[in-house]
């Protein structure tokens, strides 16, 4: 799912799995998640080599690090 919100890629993994472990197919949940996260993982090695190669090493480095901050604490929604 390129270029989707994360917390919208979250959402419909969820609703994904969320039927399948109520059925007793956790093998097959687990694996769906497996993919999404192998899926994000891809696309941010894309991005890294994409801005790898556009200029300053020291503005990457910062532009990662704000990102990194994003996911890791992402902005607008409160948690439980």
């Amino acid at each position: 799912m390129p270029g989707i919100d994360p917390h919208e890629r979250a959402v419909s993994c969820w609703y994904r799995v969320a039927g399948l472990v109520s059925r007793e197919q956790k093998d097959l949940a687990v694996d769906i998640i497996e993919a999404e996260i192998r899926s994000a993982e891809y696309e941010l090695l894309l991005e890294v080599s994409r801005l790898a190669l556009s200029g300053d090493p020291i503005e990457i480095a910062r532009r990662l690090r704000e990102r990194a901050e994003r996911v890791i604490r992402p902005t607008g929604r409160t948690r439980p």
